[in-house]
């Protein structure tokens, strides 16, 4: 696709999608193809444009990985060292005495899991360089049960205090010194900027700004990142022409949740995609998407930004087509229709499924799943085994999954997107 054909297919798309504003840039033989529609802010009228930054979200955990390879090689650290040698507050900690910087990016280093820790945005507001250390200083509580992989935010903060313990300064400098070659444009901090794009919500009336969050405690987990298309594809390039970057592409995790991944690897996803494979990941903030994946093969990359809540779903669409267009590569549909009789016994999924803070309860009626926690009562139905449809109508999180099956077929973990809540020994429901 030219830069014509880009621009065309997104301008069709984002109007369909309530979507403000987007851009894409693909990266392929060397070459940029770039594409920005709409306004990066409805209330100004402000236009998106190349220099246009958009939140990158979770796409700040690739950033930080990149760091700690970066340092790795450098002979500044080990990824077999353990997360108390360079993170003494949590020396009297079994889970950071044990866990490596190598389970940490992996995602299964036992850290405590709690509502409160992974998605305390607004408890921990402080704006000054001891608000990482202090979130960092909570992660006291006991262990997560081994044996079930989990996203977490946290982790990501714990590596961004080890960059801190590292480089001996705020870790928002040793992104700058350490990725200059790449993010050039991105801005690690909250603040004034008028080149930034604000996040919309959807209402009756059409898309409306919302504020940005601004907690710098979740920094290296991707709350205050904001980005362009082109940073993100020189990024991936940076991958691409690294191999001493490769390994953080290797597996660590089998970990299919529908329409998120396939596998984890160190900071990065891969994607079981026909014609593939194909390896990145996203990030979604409130009002926000985005979006970026690389093609080894091809020698080539695909980023994507938006500044609407169904970013998710206008990248699908647009994805689909550019993904087999440029590299005969296909992007799975989101399977939203219901399979009857694709799980014959739904008792096997009865049961309480939580952390010390959240409560989830799953009971059987019928041929469906109800699950129930402190705000919502939500109807699961069978796609298959792992997978039920909560929501067709949400664009980032239409189902839910049940994983860690037992012998007897009954799982011990659900995926609430991607964080995994384990089963509670000796609660039954019916």
């Amino acid at each position: 696709m030219n830069e014509r054909q880009l621009a065309e297919l997104l301008r069709d798309q984002v109007g369909r999608h309530g979507v403000p504003g987007a851009s894409i840039a693909v990266l392929r033989n060397g070459t940029v193809t770039l594409a920005c529609i709409g306004l990066a802010d409805v209330s100004t009228g402000v236009p998106v444009t190349p220099q246009t930054r958009f939140s990158a979200g979770s796409l700040t955990k690739p950033m930080v990985a990149t760091v700690i390879a970066r340092l790795a090689g450098a002979g500044q650290l080990s990824l077999d060292d353990s997360v108390a040698t360079h993170v003494p507050m949590l020396a009297g900690c079994a889970w950071a005495r044990r866990a490596t910087l190598w389970d940490l990016l992996a995602n299964r280093s036992q850290i405590p899991l709690t509502q409160d820790l992974e998605f305390g945005f607004a408890r921990h507001d402080d704006d000054g360089d001891a608000a990482l250390a202090g979130l960092v200083a909570e992660l006291t509580g006991p262990p997560s049960p081994a044996g079930a992989w989990s996203y977490s935010n946290a982790g990501w903060c714990v590596l961004g205090r080890v960059i801190e313990s590292v480089t001996g300064g705020p870790w928002e400098d040793a992104m700058r010194r350490y990725l200059s070659d790449a993010l050039a444009d991105t801005t690690f901090r909250a603040g004034p900027d008028p080149s930034r794009a604000s996040g919309h919500t959807t209402t009756p009336d059409g898309p409306v700004p919302v504020e940005q969050l601004r907690s710098r405690a979740y920094a290296p987990a991707g709350l205050t990142t904001a980005t362009t298309a082109t940073d993100l594809l020189r990024l991936a390039a940076t991958h691409l022409d690294d191999d001493r970057l490769t390994a953080l592409r290797a597996v660590q995790a089998h970990v299919p949740i529908h329409g998120w991944l396939d596998d984890w690897c160190l900071g990065w996803a891969r994607f079981d995609w026909p014609g593939g494979p194909v390896w990145g990941w996203d990030g979604l903030v409130t009002g926000e998407r985005a979006v970026l994946r690389i093609l080894p093969v091809q020698a080539a990359a695909v980023a994507f930004l938006s500044n609407g809540e169904s970013g998710r779903a206008l990248y699908r669409t647009v994805f689909t087509e550019v993904m087999a267009a440029e590299f005969g590569i296909e992007v799975p549909p989101l399977r939203l229709t219901p399979v009857p009789g694709a799980v014959a016994d739904l008792t096997r999924y009865a049961g309480v499924y939580a952390w010390p803070d959240q409560r989830v309860e799953v009971t059987v009626e019928a041929h469906h799943l109800r699950i129930k926690d402190a705000d919502q009562t939500l109807v699961a139905q069978p796609i298959d085994d792992r997978t039920f449809l909560v929501d067709a109508a949400d664009p980032d999180n239409p189902t839910v999954t049940f994983a860690n099956f037992d012998e007897a077929g009954r799982p011990h973990v659900l995926y609430l997107m991607l964080w995994a809540l384990p089963r509670q020994a000796g609660q039954r429901t019916r």
